[in-house]
């Protein structure tokens, strides 16, 4: 019975997200998805040739890890939702992409970790403080979205 409350519980999150996810993203017809992060940090940290060069080549290759996560994670969610419709399901089946799932969102988490550090020492000394300004800046998220470079006045 714990078991089945923990199952519960995680795919209220998952919902929750996903709703946040649709939301943020769709309900925003402005906003440009990463490449707006990727546009802010290049402005605001000021590279210079050769620094943008190594930002690009380390974002396009962020980009296609994070792709890849995407469509695992949506394949496992896709096959989590369907299973909701069968009249009986396996909870072995269920644990087992919960898991996945699980995974999955740690890794895509030290992959964002991983890209900031990689950012980070692309970054002279001045604009490595600048960074860590903004990171700052983006992590006091009170239930707001911080200021991004379309909602800045």
């Amino acid at each position: 019975m714990k078991k089945n409350t923990i199952l519960y519980l995680l795919l209220l999150v998952l919902i929750i997200m996903n709703v946040f996810f649709l939301i943020n993203y769709l309900g925003r017809p402005n906003h440009k998805g990463p490449r707006e992060s990727s546009d802010f940090i290049v402005s605001e940290l000021n590279f210079n040739d050769s620094q943008l060069q190594q930002f690009k080549t380390s974002e396009a290759k962020h980009m296609e890890v994070m792709r890849r996560f995407g469509d695992q994670l949506k394949s496992d969610k896709d096959q989590l939702f369907n299973a909701m419709q069968q009249p009986n399901i396996d909870t072995k089946v269920i644990d087992g992409l919960f898991e996945s799932i699980a995974k999955k969102e740690t890794t895509k988490e030290k992959e964002m970790f991983y890209r900031l550090r990689r950012i980070y020492q692309i970054c002279n000394e001045e604009q490595k403080n600048r960074f860590t300004e903004i990171i700052k800046n983006a992590r006091q998220f009170d239930g707001q979205r911080p200021p991004g470079p379309s909602q800045r006045q």
